[in-house]
């Protein structure tokens, strides 16, 4: 049997179209990405309202200081806007060998890859160099690219050619109280913060994040490990009651919806017993799994879906009406039958079968042999974390250096 590999294809327009692009495949290639049932743009509109700038593929904060500093390098050199991205991709890559030297190599980006580096370090942290206010211009990369020359020339009152309306106005690229890089930079780097450096970018977090729990643990600090739950963090449980209602919305989704994955995995372990063969043994591991889940969630007072949709609302967030439909038909049936009888519920089952057909037609395993063979043995199971293991390191980051 032939198979015909997927393939993503877009027209080069415009700067903004290019990083949107590369925002879609960040998602399809991140390790930990898995959506099966289709909740990923609930997830990461939670993930944004929590901690915003941050993301999955983010690893240290100091590359949130790397990246300008490169840049103005770049600018007090001169650089032609036409060479702007081979010297930035030349220079990010020669940053890697200093940091490996330095004996701490957790979260070097480019450790492994090196030449073939796919995702640079300063898209990678683009968002957050906007969203906390160190980039000034609210735009792209790409449009920063591409404006690179005039930028510095600082061509007051000239309309951009494929920008129309939007006029270059004498303004420095960064922040103006972005601390200068150590002497040594870039042949000798780490990711240990300054205390300057802490507080700087502490400064930034609160005031362009204010109100969110990334800010609030900027300030306070946070005890909650990688590998924990970010609402079980004390300084988490005392924040402002608004902050901990988004927190609550959070937690309670994540758990609620657990166990669609497990419920899918198992009709999946099913399936592929009936038509291939096997043991029983992945069978009832889900079985046990989702009892366990059940138990938790049967604790739990009654979800009711309608905060969610207010809460996408506020954030300006277009909920699918398929997802509303799918994620109100699970919140409707659990408490009617109780979760501990869904592994044997035919319409749960149903529902996730024709969740799966929604989202991936002629793909879906339940229903494509030789997709179900490609089948791991799990797939997109645990609950959502949003993006808490990447924050974790970023808070621990700037507390060493607050105290250091």
């Amino acid at each position: 049997m032939s198979r015909i590999a997927a393939t993503l294809t877009w027209l080069d327009l415009t700067a903004s179209d290019r990083d949107r692009m590369r925002q879609v495949l960040d998602l399809l290639k991140e390790q930990g990405t898995v959506d099966e049932m289709g909740l990923g743009r609930l997830r990461d509109a939670l993930s944004e309202a929590l901690f915003p700038g941050t993301s999955t593929i983010q690893t240290r904060l100091r590359y949130a200081l790397f990246v300008p500093w490169i840049y103005r390098q770049l600018e007090a050199r001169r650089v032609a806007a036409s060479s702007v991205s081979a010297r930035l991709r030349k220079a990010e890559l020669d940053l890697v060998g200093p940091l490996l030297e330095n004996g701490k190599s957790q979260g070097v980006i480019g450790e492994r890859a090196r030449g073939s580096l796919a995702r640079q370090p300063s898209s990678v942290y683009w968002t957050a160099l906007v969203r906390w206010g160190l980039f000034l211009h609210d735009r792209p990369q790409g449009w920063y690219h591409d404006h690179f020359t005039r930028l510095l020339a600082g061509s007051a009152m000239e309309e951009s050619a494929d920008d129309p309306g939007i006029i270059l106005a004498r303004q420095s690229n960064w922040h103006p109280r972005l601390p200068d890089p150590p002497p040594t930079f870039p042949s000798e780097a780490s990711f240990d913060l300054t205390r300057k450096e802490a507080v700087f970018l502490q400064g930034r977090i609160e005031e362009r994040c204010a109100g969110s729990l990334l800010a609030w643990l900027a300030r306070e600090g946070s005890d909650a490990p990688k590998d924990g739950c970010f609402w079980d963090d004390s300084a988490a449980i005392h924040a402002p009651a608004v902050l901990r209602k988004t927190v609550e919305l959070a937690r309670r989704f994540s758990l609620h919806v657990e166990g669609m994955p497990l419920l899918y995995n198992l009709l999946l372990a099913e399936r592929r017993r009936s038509e291939h063969g096997g043991d029983d043994a992945l069978i009832h591991r889900y079985r046990q799994r989702i009892d366990e889940w059940a138990a938790r969630e049967a604790a739990e007072h009654f979800f009711d879906p309608s905060q969610l949709w207010t809460f996408a609302a506020s954030r300006q967030v277009r909920v699918p009406r398929l997802q509303r439909d799918f994620v109100e038909a699970w919140s409707s049936r659990l408490p009617d039958i109780g979760p501990a009888v869904i592994a044997d519920d035919r319409t749960m089952r149903n529902l996730i079968d024709s969740r799966e057909r929604q989202l991936k037609g002629s793909r879906a395993r339940l229903h494509n042999p030789a997709r179900l063979l490609d089948w791991s043995g799990e797939v997109g199971v645990g609950r959502m974390n949003f993006r808490w293991r990447r924050v974790c390191q970023l808070l621990l980051d700037l507390n060493g250096g607050l105290l250091a």
